[in-house]
């Protein structure tokens, strides 16, 4: 029995030294890629000559700066395996690094999708510098890999880096230092992960406001559209009915809806991909109705919509469009004003709960 303890626990030590040893052989490989990436590309003068500033930069962010810390963390994982290479830990190391790791990464994370644009564009719009490139990839020293496959190496690292961690966290003996460090280590690694996501997603929201802004004109009220905090939930064509009566076609017209967390924006398309803002509202000013019945034979999927200074009848195209449109302009948690329901008829109180409840249950 004891003997079987001794080789269990001799095979999960030796199961930990692995994971965190390959900690370090991996940051080795990966400071290698970084070298490759910046001596054969980042400073090449061929390149140098051909890209503007600002190309340059959002080719190739702050790879300087990721390449200067992953060397600084591998120095100091190597210090440690030196120090006592059958106990060393690595998580302590990552710990004090990963404030830096934040300030180099999420940044370049966040520019991702710039580099692909640029590095799309380039190949697409200049033939010298796809020339270059291609001259520049033959190097031996690129092992046949593509200039890609070098600038998305920081995507990867930290996602591997990671579920590195993640192994020793599961290897690691329970309620002991080295697992109060190995899960700090973790938190840290997903928090940094999780904003470098959240980063990505704020600077395309920006950018798609800063696209439409360019597109729109207002017939009403100017709305700034640009904001940190705006995030566009759908948007999309209906049908304005504008003759009660249903009967003229001519009473329709289209219009485009787009509907961000805090506003919402009713437009006539033009032509070039250009908008006419005719209306826009406050999210929390809005209010939702469904038409569970036909209001004429040929009219269906329609829908209140009352703004502050108007309602508009509108109709899409299907009955799921409808539903999702209902659902996305109700307010999350809809309330009745129990205020004013005080001296309402008994019919009227019942007519406005039943409102509610199915844009309630439209929600749910």
């Amino acid at each position: 029995m004891k003997h079987t303890f001794l080789k269990k626990h001799h095979e999960e030590c030796l199961c930990l030294f692995q994971v965190r040893f390959e900690v370090v052989t991996s940051e080795a490989s990966y400071c290698r890629s970084l070298d490759i990436v910046v001596e054969n590309f980042v400073m090449a003068k061929q390149l140098n000559v051909i890209l503007s500033s600002q190309d340059k930069n959002w080719l190739f962010s702050r790879l300087n700066d990721v390449r200067a810390i992953s060397h600084s963390f591998l120095s100091h994982l190597e210090q440690a395996v030196e120090k006592d290479i059958m106990r060393f830990t690595v998580c302590d190391t990552i710990i004090k690094h990963c404030p830096r790791f934040r300030n180099v990464y999420v940044p370049y994370l966040t520019n991702q999708s710039y580099q692909d644009k640029t590095y799309q564009r380039l190949m697409e719009e200049s033939h010298e510098f796809r020339r270059v490139v291609e001259k520049l990839e033959r190097n031996p020293v690129c092992q046949r890999l593509p200039l890609r496959s070098f600038l998305i190496l920081p995507f990867q690292r930290i996602t591997r880096l990671k579920l590195l961690v993640q192994n020793i966290v599961k290897r690691t003996a329970p309620k002991t230092k080295d697992e109060a460090q190995a899960i700090k280590a973790m938190k840290l690694l997903e928090k940094m992960i999780q904003d470098s996501n959240e980063s990505i997603s704020q600077m395309k929201n920006i950018e798609s406001l800063v696209t439409l802004n360019a597109k729109v004109d207002f017939e009403c009220r100017t709305l700034p559209l640009i904001s940190q905090s705006r995030r566009l939930v759908r948007e999309g064509p209906v049908t304005e009915l504008r003759d009660f009566s249903l009967k003229d076609r001519e009473e329709e017209r289209n219009v485009y809806m787009h509907l961000f967390n805090d506003y919402l924006l009713v437009s006539l398309r033009k032509e070039g991909g250009r908008f006419t803002v005719i209306d826009h509202a406050p999210v929390s000013e809005l209010r939702v109705e469904n038409c569970r019945f036909k209001l004429h034979s040929l009219q269906k999927n329609l829908f209140h919509l009352h703004m502050p200074q108007k309602a508009l009848l509108l109709r899409t195209d299907t009955q799921a469009n409808k539903l999702r449109w209902i659902s996305a302009l109700s307010r999350p948690y809809p309330e009745i004003d129990f205020s004013a329901v005080q001296g309402m008829c008994t019919s009227c109180f019942k007519r406005n709960c039943r409102v509610k409840v199915n844009s309630l249950m439209l929600l749910i």
